[in-house]
C-alpha cells in the first residue's frame, strides 16, 4: 500500500536502550542520565525535562520553561559544529509538559576540572588550544543568531581528546531582532557576582555571552594559578572580552578569532629549512593543480588533512616517489579538480612535510592549512555545462 504524500509516516516498532548511568547529572531544568543502544554498542545521554517542584507547583512557571525545553531541541538541531554537542533524536510529551532529547555522551570533564588539574605533560590540548576552541564554537553560535545564556564550568566539557563541547542549550535562544535581546530570565538564572552594565538594563545579546565566557576562563586561570604566559598566551583577549561596558568589547566572536590568527602569524616562526620543506611540498601542489571543477572546496581541519597525508605516506611505503598526484592532491581538495599528473612528488619531502606540520600546536596548523589553502585558490574554477538543458 502506498501512502499518500502529506499522511503521517508513523513508526510503531520503538527504540530501546540500557540504561547505564541513571544519575549522571541535571542541566538547566532536566535530569540526564547515559543509555546505551546495544544494536550499534553506542553510549548517548538522555536528557528529561523535570523541573524544580517550586516550578512544578507555578502552572505558568512550568508552560514557560517547557516552551525552553522545547527551544532547546530546535537550537541544537540546527547546530552543528566539533565542539557542539550533537542531537540525534528527541521525545516531547507535550501533553505531559515533558519530553526526553537523545544527545551525543562526552567522555571527559567539566573546563573548571580540566582547568584545576592542568599538566602540559598530561594534557593532549594546551589551554591555548582549549580558548580557542570555545571561541570557534561561540562564533559559530553567533553566526547562526543564538545566544546560549548558560555560562558555567558545568555546560563546557572537555573530552579524552582534548575537543572543547559546549553544552545545554536549555535556556538558549534565537535572536531575531533587536527586541528578542531582552533579557527575560534576568531572575530565572544564577548569574556570576561580576555583572556586565547591560545586566541592569534587562539586555542580553551575543557579547554579553563573551563576557560571561572570559569572566568564567579567567576566573578559573585566577584559581588555578596559571596566570603565567607560560600556560595562556591570550590574556590581553580576556581582559577586553570582560569590559564590563559592552562599546569596550570586541564587536564579534568573528573579530576575536581574526584577532588570535594575527597573532598566531607573528609568532609563527619559521627559520629558513622550515620554509623550504614548506615550499618543496606546497609549490609541487600548486604546479601539478590544474583547475577546479565547478567549485572549490577543502578539508576543513588539521586533523582531517595529516589523516589524509599519512594515509598516503601508507599506501606508497615502498616507493621513492607519491605513484598518484590526483590521491595527493585529494588529501586537502574535497572537490573535482583536474591535475597534471606529469611529475612526482619525493617520498621523503612527503615525510619531511608531515614531520614538520605535526610539531606546531593546533593553532599554528590551522594558520599554515590556511595557507596552504589560500595558495591554492589562486587556480581558476572550470564550469562543467554539459548538463544544462539548453
Amino acid at each position: 500500500m502506498t501512502k499518500e504524500a502529506d499522511s503521517i509516516v508513523k513508526f510503531i516498532r520503538g527504540k530501546e536502550y540500557q540504561m547505564i548511568n541513571p544519575n549522571l547529572g541535571g542541566g538547566s531544568f532536566g535530569k540526564t542520565v547515559i543509555i546505551k543502544d546495544e544494536f550499534i554498542d553506542e553510549l548517548f545521554v538522555a536528557k528529561k525535562y523535570e523541573p524544580h517542584p517550586y516550578i512544578e507547583q507555578d502552572s505558568e512557571k512550568k508552560a514557560k520553561f517547557f516552551r525552553s525545553f522545547l527551544d532547546e531541541i530546535k537550537i541544537l538541531y540546527k547546530l552543528n559544529h566539533k565542539n557542539i554537542v550533537r542531537i540525534f533524536n528527541y521525545f516531547p510529551y507535550v501533553e505531559n509538559q515533558t519530553g526526553y532529547i537523545i544527545m551525543e555522551y562526552i567522555d571527559g570533564r567539566n573546563i573548571n576540572d580540566f582547568i584545576l588539574n592542568y599538566s602540559s605533560l598530561k594534557e593532549k590540548a594546551t589551554l591555548d588550544d582549549i580558548f580557542m576552541q570555545l571561541i570557534d564554537g561561540f562564533e559559530y553560535i553567533e553566526n547562526h543568531n543564538i545566544i546560549h545564556r548558560d555560562i558555567r564550568s558545568g555546560n563546557i566539557l572537555i573530552d579524552k581528546n582534548g575537543t572543547v563541547k559546549i553544552i545545554d542549550f536549555g535556556i538558549g535562544k534565537f535572536i531575531i531582532n533587536d527586541d528578542m535581546k531582552m533579557d527575560t530570565l534576568v531572575d530565572e538564572i544564577n548569574r556570576p557576582s561580576s555583572l556586565p552594565h547591560e545586566y541592569y538594563e534587562g539586555i542580553y545579546d551575543s557579547k554579553t555571552d563573551m563576557f560571561y565566557l572570559a569572566e568564567l576562563f579567567n576566573r578559573l586561570l585566577i584559581n588555578s594559578k596559571l596566570t603565567g604566559r607560560e600556560y595562556f598566551s591570550y590574556h590581553h583577549i580576556l581582559e577586553k572580552m570582560m569590559n564590563s561596558n559592552a562599546k569596550g568589547r570586541y564587536n564579534s566572536f568573528k573579530e576575536i578569532q581574526d584577532t588570535i590568527s594575527e597573532k598566531d602569524f607573528i609568532n609563527l616562526t619559521i627559520n629558513p629549512e622550515d620554509k623550504k620543506i614548506y615550499l618543496q611540498f606546497t609549490n609541487f601542489l600548486f604546479d601539478e593543480l590544474e583547475y577546479f571543477l565547478n567549485k572549490k572546496n577543502f578539508v576543513k581541519t588539521p586533523k582531517e588533512f595529516l589523516t589524509n597525508l599519512e594515509e598516503v605516506l601508507q599506501n606508497n611505503l615502498f616507493e621513492d616517489f607519491v605513484q598518484n598526484n590526483g590521491k595527493l592532491l585529494s588529501t586537502i581538495i574535497d572537490e573535482d579538480y583536474s591535475y597534471k599528473n606529469k611529475n612526482r612528488l619525493p617520498i621523503a619531502w612527503l615525510e619531511n612535510f608531515c614531520n614538520w606540520y605535526k610539531k606546531y600546536t593546533l593553532r599554528a596548523q590551522e594558520l599554515i592549512l590556511k595557507n596552504i589553502i589560500s595558495k591554492l585558490s589562486n587556480k581558476y574554477i572550470k564550469f562543467d555545462d554539459s548538463d544544462l538543458p539548453f
